[in-house]
């Protein structure tokens, strides 16, 4: 399966690059741009607030429970990298797909 370039599909994992934007309107997977997924959150980015809600956007973007979206790297910047299950492969592909196809 073709997987959008914002993530890194291995055998028992996904790597997903996430630019974070925090202090939005209100929360949501935005977008795709430069090889990272856009998640805006209403949080702060201060003390994890922001890292937090991004983990629970994913969680209920991707239909995941929020213990299996695990932050890797990236905690203090906007460029951070998520480790998912595998499974979350399907969904990710979906998310990437424009919204004028569905």
């Amino acid at each position: 399966m073709n997987q959008p370039g914002f993530c890194t599909v291995g055998d028992q994992s996904v790597l997903l690059r996430v630019k974070a934007k925090p202090h939005a309107r209100q929360d949501g997977v935005i977008g795709v741009r430069a090889g990272e997924l856009i998640v805006a959150v209403r949080a702060p980015a201060e003390k994890g607030k922001a890292n937090a809600e991004v983990i629970r956007v994913l969680a209920v973007a991707l239909g995941l429970p929020r213990e299996s979206v695990m932050l890797k790297s990236g905690g203090s910047s906007p460029h951070k990298v998520f480790q998912l299950p595998r499974h979350a492969a399907a969904a990710l592909k979906r998310l990437a797909l424009p919204a004028t196809s569905s």
